[in-house]
């Protein structure tokens, strides 16, 4: 009796298929009474899966401009030059996040050269993502020949935004969790059980890091955008962002139990002290930079009494050309100038009295002296 090989590895085959369609996805919060039966999968188009990842992705970049086009007008950008812009940017944003990760990963990928292209799997690098951005600003800046300052003190608002949204992609993939807890909001599934990362015991609960860093980031959108409203110092709203966001990143690496490092190096934790750093000296550089400015235009502002003084010497001037205009018609006229003694003294009576208006200009230098002086010690 022969054996149909063929018959046995279709059946084989069609039993894989049957138990991957057959398991059944689920997160729950167990001490909260939550249990969600969700999929990575949110929905499938013949052989094509349309994961929750890239939906929540898709969302979170769509709300994040949708915002950013209805604030245009307040910081005096077009919004043709936002969009054109955030068409550079994006893809830009995308290629140089996957490239960060893949590269810091690249045991995962060596063998599987096609995975690098998976990006709905997760897999990008927020910090690759900023790298990406803010090159397509300055090359963007530099062809439009705008001021790239401005525009990343308008554009970082919504990056925290866009990522407390994105977060929730991380969610549906059951990834990028923490370590154990037996806190009341820790959270498991049936891929944290089954696929748990290095270190964790799948059995028990976990943080749940995508929920913290993305409450964490609203609030980081909430402060940067009061600050945004009143920027002193142009380019500090970008330093801010870039200040606050590494706080938070280099907090939660605390937590990360993902494969993103070496031993107990974490290669975002490593990234987010050394952007942390260099935003703080860059805010500090920026602010004295404002502030000798503003000295300097202070140095050159005219003083309080400078226009009355100004008015003086005008009129004095006009005084002494219309003495003189009255002597030369004296003179063609074909009359003597007066040399009596009398004479010389109503001419110098004349020369040295003011002008009836002249008294009130010398008050109003009393008083702008008086003014200035208040302001001086006022400033002590």
């Amino acid at each position: 009796m022969g054996v149909d090989f063929i018959a046995l590895l279709q059946a084989g085959t069609a039993a894989i298929q049957k138990t991957a369609n057959d398991i059944v996805y689920y997160i729950a919060f167990p001490h909260l009474g939550i249990h969600l039966n969700v999929s990575p999968v949110a929905f499938e188009l013949g052989p094509f899966k349309v994961h929750w990842y890239g939906i929540i992705i898709a969302a979170a970049i769509l709300v994040a401009l949708t915002l950013a086009i209805k604030e245009t007008k307040k910081f005096d950008i077009k919004e043709d030059d936002l969009v054109d812009m955030f068409l550079i940017a994006l893809p830009v944003s995308i290629i140089f996040a996957r490239l960060f990760f893949v590269i810091f990963t690249w045991s995962s990928f060596k063998n599987d050269l096609l995975g690098i292209f998976r990006i709905w799997e997760g897999g990008l690098a927020i910090y690759g993502a900023v790298i990406g951005a803010v090159l397509s600003v300055y090359i963007f800046s530099r062809i439009k020949k705008i001021d790239m300052l401005h525009w990343c003190d308008f554009a970082c608002v919504y990056l925290p935004l866009a990522q407390a949204i994105g977060r929730w992609g991380n969610f549906f993939n059951q990834e990028l969790y923490g370590k154990n807890t037996d806190l009341p909001w820790g959270m498991t599934g049936n891929i944290i059980q089954n696929n748990p990362d290095p270190g964790v015991n799948g059995q028990l609960l976990v943080h749940p890091t995508f929920l913290y860093e993305s409450l964490l980031n609203l609030g980081v959108f909430a402060i940067l955008y009061r600050l945004r409203k009143n920027r002193k110092v142009k380019g500090s709203v970008f330093a801010w962002y870039l200040i606050l966001y590494s706080t938070v990143r280099f907090m939660m690496e605390f937590l990360r139990t993902d494969a993103f490092g070496v031993g107990t190096i974490r290669y975002n934790q490593v990234f987010a002290a050394a952007v942390l750093v260099c935003a703080v000296i860059w805010l500090m550089i920026l602010s004295r930079r404002s502030k000798k400015a503003i000295e300097e235009e202070e140095e050159l502002a005219p003083s309080p009494y400078a226009s009355v003084i100004d008015k003086m010497e005008k009129d004095e001037e006009q005084e002494k050309l219309t003495q003189s205009a009255d002597s030369f018609k004296a003179l063609e006229n074909g009359e003597a100038p007066d040399t009596s003694e009398e004479g010389v003294q109503q001419e110098g009576a004349s020369i040295g009295t003011l002008p009836e208006n002249r008294a009130e200009e010398t008050d109003a230098l009393n008083d702008a002296l008086v003014i200035a002086e208040g302001s001086t010690k006022d400033k002590e």
